[in-house]
């Protein structure tokens, strides 16, 4: 199997030879912390203000009407995570090397230009008729297309930053729209005096909107426009679009279907419940989701295009250790925070819910397990990818979402919502143990696989 992308008719650089030993593994890692340090700044303000907005937008709103945001946001991010997802994840693994031509660089870009704007058109008229059959209001269905539409196209133009290894670029948005997304809302709502969710998704869409305006003209664009002299024919441009999408079709159901996840969970609480544990539910899981994430996420930023571009160079060994080093600073950090986590568990949940909830502070270590279990798991499945076995990461997310959703039927109902937590932590530790077992711990093991072409 090719593990490098294949366009016909343009001139391709010969593959650069194995290097393992050309490149010292402290070099390597050195590079992944420097990657790691820039992602961390851009998880920094994001993990601050999204602590800060959770208890300010219930305080704000009502738990009421806080649930109703909560419960259709991972809805809408599903969506755009499917509509963005081929292309993005194609970016981070096929993205040309600085040692290809010219005229593949252009291929490339134009085939990622176009495939957003085919996301975008069918994403827009998919949802805005899945809303219209549900009964949702225009105003909310405008807003709810418009937050699609912005996320979308964030989060492609943060992959090409991130495969071409440009974490302060990432950086820059992110902190954009992080406070975005705090101010808007707020804003909105003051302006208008109404107490409703949809003014806290338009201004998460205004945020995203904003953080995707060029703050000033980077190397990159002048790359491109030099390369305007070298012109690619269509059927170039149309055989990258193609490749993009094998591999990352089932990427992109992939990250649907681990998006339904909280949607599952919340949706069952509210049928059997209330808005009002939903909301509860849903605070307690986005500040410990996203706390964490902004502590460990910003290693999976920074190993996933080295690993990609390691194998694409030829550097097996190297790809493999990012993973295994990737993973073992991700465990460290994990204990740290839990040993905090579970210290001043009640102080935590009383400053996000305004009274101190038992219930709620037991649920928050669990949370804090499952969430590290998924940053894991993003690894684990690394040599998946590489081999370009997408289909079967879709098939085990598949099984656990299907998992997810009996238990929740199960447990939530019996146990009330606090066993959200556990299932959650449950389907985290199902997803990796199956994939440990499918890849043969590769992701684990100190092999040097210069045989394998997956």
């Amino acid at each position: 199997m090719r593990n490098t992308l294949d366009v016909p008719d343009l001139e391709r650089q010969p593959p650069v030879a194995d290097s393992g030993t050309n490149r010292r593994p402290a070099i390597l890692m050195s590079a992944l912390l420097w990657d790691s340090l820039s992602y961390f700044g851009s998880k920094v303000v994001p993990g601050f203000m999204g602590l800060l907005s959770v208890p300010v937008f219930i305080r704000m709103i009502g738990l009421d009407e806080y649930g109703r945001f909560a419960v259709i946001v991972p809805l809408l991010m599903a969506v755009a995570g499917a509509s963005s997802g081929w292309l993005a994840q194609g970016v981070l693994r096929f993205h040309p090397l600085t040692t290809d031509s010219r005229t593949r660089q252009v291929a490339f870009d134009r085939a990622v230009t176009r495939g957003t704007i085919a996301s975008v058109l069918v994403t827009s008229a998919v949802l805005a008729a899945v809303l219209a059959g549900l009964h949702y209001p225009l105003r909310t269905s405008l807003i709810s297309v418009a937050f699609c539409f912005a996320l979308l196209i964030y989060t492609v133009t943060l992959s090409k930053f991130q495969a071409k290894l440009q974490p302060g670029s990432v950086l820059r948005r992110e902190v954009v729209r992080s406070i975005g997304g705090f101010v808007f809302p707020i804003v909105l709502i003051a302006v208008t005096g109404r107490k409703q969710f949809e003014f806290l998704l338009l201004g998460q869409a205004v945020a995203y909107t904003i953080a995707l305006l060029p703050n000033r003209r980077s190397p990159a664009s002048t790359n491109d426009n030099a390369a305007d002299a070298v012109l690619p024919s269509d059927a170039s441009t149309g055989a990258v679009i193609r490749t993009l999408w094998r591999f990352g079709w089932a990427v992109a159901l992939w990250l649907l279907l681990s998006q339904m996840l909280p949607v599952i969970d919340r949706w069952v609480i509210l049928r059997f419940t209330s808005y009002t544990s939903a909301g509860m539910y849903a605070s307690l899981y986005e500040i410990v989701i996203r706390s964490f994430s902004f502590l460990i996420f910003p290693l999976t930023q920074a190993a996933h295009p080295r690993i990609m571009r390691s194998w694409n160079e030829g550097q097996f060994a190297a790809s493999y250790r990012t993973i295994r080093h990737s993973i073992l600073t991700q465990f460290v950090i994990f204990i740290a925070v839990l040993g905090g986590v579970s210290v001043f568990a009640h102080r935590i949940s009383k400053a996000i819910q305004g009274f101190d909830d038992p219930v709620a502070a037991r649920m928050l270590p669990v949370l804090l397990v499952g969430g590290f279990l998924w940053q894991v798991a993003l690894l684990l499945h690394k040599p998946l990818e590489i081999a370009q076995k997408t289909g079967v990461m879709l098939a085990t997310m598949a099984a656990v979402v299907l998992v997810n959703a009996v238990a929740c039927f199960l447990f939530i109902p019996r146990f009330g919502y606090q066993a959200a937590c556990y299932i959650v932590a449950f389907s985290a530790f199902s997803y990796s143990a199956v994939t440990l077992c499918m890849t043969r711990f590769r992701a684990l093991r100190g092999i040097s696989p210069e045989a394998e072409t997956c």
